[in-house]
């Protein structure tokens, strides 16, 4: 190697060395957590925590997606945990509930509240005699921005924030609407209380001919209800957020939550059914038709790569060697009538349907003018002036007077 490549590799280690040492001089490793939400089962089940906790315990659980997936009622003595808006539950279904909570049944629903002042539309609560209400208008985006308000909650330790009095007072204005108030709630299996974060908005009332056997009540109204119906038992809560996977670690959720299902032996199950929505069509072929799924869509794709693929220049269309008929007759028809011929195609055409009628209508052959016309008239929907004149017109002038002749005449052939 010469003077000259030593030289140029040695200054050429020399700025990569300058650089490394400048890069670890100014720069420091950290580390930084990021929520990337839940994975997995709890990814799609927001009560998959408290199905751990309450396993836990010796309790059987059975999860179902929709109440669909409920062929047949519960064992009398089971519990029936349904923690959404139940659209798709219907009037039938509602009476069979009943049915099934007076055999021993225990139900836990939530409740339902509409996003106008209009009382929400609910066939159970109506049936209970139980209404529900909120202290300002809702928004369809009530649970968005719980979840959003929750989310900065828990974020809040990792990020330093300044403090600033005037933003601090309009967030407490305007946060004040949707807050969560700490409830201590008396329960019977244990000493101390249970403290449960209630949303303070959204509140029921009792007013059907059920006592309630257990009420918790807040600010408002009453969070919790339950009724004692014959052998069974019926629980509804005003909302159901703090026993979700985010949610149930706080206070003492968790340990309501077992007070909740009344569950203190292994023979009985809680019944959970997690979604509201039936199965969409999607869904469902990929259930039970995944491999027609997958063959359908790899058809599509080799049917897109073989369509758009093209070898060699694009081919001309060819010429057609004989026109079209109809061409020729219009052609004709413009020659004939450029050179005077006019009086030759009316001729023709009031030719053409006489033997039209002799064809169709052979008794009309031996009508007069006039009763032809009134025949024909009728027959087309036609004026019988306009009728008489096309087929008594012996010559013609103007073209705006021909082309409408010539509709006369179209007229009646369609209906013969």
């Amino acid at each position: 190697m010469s003077r000259v490549s030593l030289i140029v590799v040695a200054i050429l280690f020399l700025l990569v060395g300058s650089l490394v040492w400048w890069f670890f001089a100014t720069h420091e490793r950290y580390e930084k957590v990021i929520q990337l939400g839940y994975a997995g089962e709890a990814a799609t089940n927001n009560f998959y925590a408290a199905e751990l906790f309450l396993e836990k315990f010796n309790m059987q659980i059975e999860s179902l997606p929709s109440i669909l997936e409920l062929k047949e009622m519960p064992p009398k003595n089971d519990v029936l945990f349904i923690p959404t808006k139940r659209y798709d539950i219907g009037k039938d279904r509602v009476a069979e509930l009943l049915d099934w909570v007076k055999q021993g049944g225990h139900l836990i629903v939530l409740a339902r509240y509409s996003h106008s002042k209009e009382k929400a539309k609910d066939d159970l609560f109506n049936e209970l005699g139980v209404t529900t209400d909120q202290s300002y208008d809702a928004s369809p985006f009530l649970d968005l921005i719980l979840d959003e308000s929750e989310d900065k909650e828990e974020n809040q330790d990792e990020a330093e924030k300044q403090p600033d009095e005037e933003s601090d007072k309009e967030d407490s204005d305007r946060n004040e609407r949707w807050t969560r108030a700490v409830i201590n709630i008396p329960v019977n299996d244990q000493i101390e209380d249970k403290k449960v974060a209630f949303l303070s908005s959204r509140w029921m009332d009792n007013e059907g001919r059920y006592e309630p056997s257990w009420e918790v009540k807040g600010k408002n109204g009453s969070h919790l209800i339950e009724f004692k119906i014959e052998d069974g038992w019926v629980t509804l809560l005003s909302e159901i957020d703090f026993l979700t996977n985010r949610n149930l670690g706080k206070n003492d959720h968790a340990a309501f939550l077992h007070t909740l299902v009344h569950i203190n032996n292994s023979d009985r199950k809680l019944w959970i059914i997690r979604n509201d929505d039936n199965p969409s069509l999607l869904s469902i072929l990929l259930d039970k038709y995944y491999p027609a799924v997958l063959a359908f869509i790899a058809f599509v794709l080799i049917w897109l790569w073989y369509a758009s693929r093209r070898f060699g220049p694009i081919a001309r269309d060819p010429e057609r060697v004989r026109r079209s008929m109809s061409e020729h007759i219009v052609s004709t028809g413009h020659y004939q009538w450029r050179n005077k011929n006019r009086n030759e195609l009316l001729a023709s055409v009031q030719k053409a349907l006489h033997e039209q009628i002799v064809q169709t209508r052979p008794l009309w052959v031996r009508l007069s003018d006039k009763e032809l016309a009134e025949k024909l008239a009728k027959l087309a929907g036609l004026e019988v002036e306009k009728v008489y004149k096309a087929i008594t017109s012996k010559s013609v002038e103007k073209e705006l007077e021909f082309a409408a002749t010539i509709e006369v005449f179209s007229t009646i052939r369609k209906k013969l």
